[in-house]
């Protein structure tokens, strides 16, 4: 008799792990899908411009931001939502949307993103503007005005959602930027690594960024 639970218990745990790798296979190729198109795919993020691979909850996500490059038309089943060009909304793993017309950026966080590099000295940058924040990351307004300068700071890793067109620097190094170095183009977005730098914008107009910043106790 007990060889014979033995051999139950056995077996049983041998379906569990099939059904796992099974699982986890499903979920691993559904976001493989994806990555062909997408703009960005690592450890943290995957980011697409205009399409909504995400709109549904997903194991494998986290949370999911919308950055508005025009005005863009959101539905949820509670809420219709009206973006205007460099508002966010942010969409946890419980809710799901559907974009009904707009320009836009999804950002979509993995469950599974390592730990943020932390710096040993940490600067918080000044003159830009919180939107969002929880225990995982913030989302900020990089603002910094024509012929300012941004005094040293630190930086996460981060996704940087471009907006204005503008020419920066860090004058510790050029106080004027090289022919073609530094320009922030438009509606296009980069993942930056950790940094410390100091920076100046050498335009007429504002730097205007959409920054999704990972958190670590600094």
């Amino acid at each position: 008799m007990q060889l014979k639970h033995l051999t139950y218990f056995f077996y049983s745990f041998l379906l569990l792990i099939h059904f796992n790798y099974a699982h986890s296979q499903t979920l691993d190729s559904s976001l493989t899908s994806v990555s062909d198109s997408a703009i960005i795919n690592n450890d943290y993020v995957v980011v697409n411009k205009n399409k909504t691979f995400f709109y549904e909850a997903n194991s494998l996500i986290e949370t999911r931001v919308i950055v508005a490059l025009s005005n863009t038309n959101i539905k949820t089943k509670k809420r219709k939502i009206v973006l205007n060009r460099g508002q966010i909304e942010i969409f946890h793993s419980d809710e799901n949307y559907k974009i009904k017309k707009g320009n836009y950026f999804e950002i979509a966080i993995k469950n599974s993103h390592p730990k943020p590099q932390i710096p040993v000295v940490w600067h918080e940058p000044q003159k830009n503007i919180v939107v969002y924040e929880d225990s995982c990351f913030r989302v900020f307004e990089e603002r910094l005005g024509p012929n300012q300068d941004r005094a040293l700071h630190s930086h996460l890793q981060r996704v940087v959602v471009r907006l204005n067109n503008v020419q920066l620097t860090d004058p510790r190094y050029n106080e004027k930027a090289k022919e073609g170095k530094g320009i922030q183009v438009p509606n296009t977005v980069k993942f930056a690594e950790p940094t410390e730098h100091v920076v100046r914008n050498l335009s007429t107009i504002p730097l205007f960024n959409i920054v999704l910043e990972f958190k670590g106790k600094y």
